[in-house]
């Protein structure tokens, strides 16, 4: 497995004052000018890692519950893969980010809620990186395969290795063939279709 060279940042996660001021919701015409992040050709599983900008791309959904695992998920994706539209596959070079947040839980275990009823973010626990790598589905086993996609898994420091093996994250992923093995994008389409 080759070094990996491509980790942009190891720093970002960590940074409380960084959490709090990409806290908010933006819409894609208010952001500033952001450039998506090159991606190789033929890479493998690992082999990419968590761009520096991340949290200043399009939010792709963000404040998915996951009660039963305890977790809140906020995915971003790379601005080369936010226009994609319906029937379309997502074009080489888009990254998807996925935050897993811990759900506050109160003494007792159970979850803490807002005033709205919306679970509230504990702790950042895991970095999941998709990244579409021209020719890299030709390295996987044929009933592994999900396109040209890659996937790389971090501790919420973004460098160190954590959460399943990317051969997990491919077997999940493989249902989801009919939109380009990305989940939830009818609903980011919905989402966005009116901004």
């Amino acid at each position: 497995m080759r070094t990996r060279t491509l980790v942009l940042s190891t720093v970002m996660l960590a940074s409380a004052g960084l959490l709090t001021a990409c806290g908010h919701s933006m819409r894609a015409a208010d952001m500033p000018a952001v450039k998506s992040v090159a991606v190789p050709d033929g890479l493998s599983d690992g082999e990419f890692g968590v761009p520096a900008d991340y949290r200043a791309w399009p939010k792709f959904l963000v404040g998915i519950e996951k009660d039963q695992a305890k977790q809140i998920r906020d995915i971003y994706i790379s601005p080369t893969g936010h226009g994609v539209d319906p029937g379309q596959v997502f074009p080489n070079g888009t990254v998807s980010v996925m935050e897993i947040w811990k759900a506050k839980t109160g003494a007792d275990g159970a979850l803490q809620r807002d005033a709205s009823g919306r679970l509230i973010k504990d702790d950042l626990s895991l970095v999941f990186v998709m990244a579409k790598s021209m020719g890299a589905g030709a390295k996987v086993a044929p009933q592994l395969r999900t396109g040209d996609w890659v996937y790389s898994g971090f501790q919420a420091d973004g460098k160190t290795v954590g959460g399943p093996p990317a051969a997990a994250c491919r077997s999940c992923h493989l249902q989801q063939a009919s939109t380009d093995w990305l989940f939830r994008v009818d609903e980011f389409r919905a989402a966005h279709r009116n901004r």
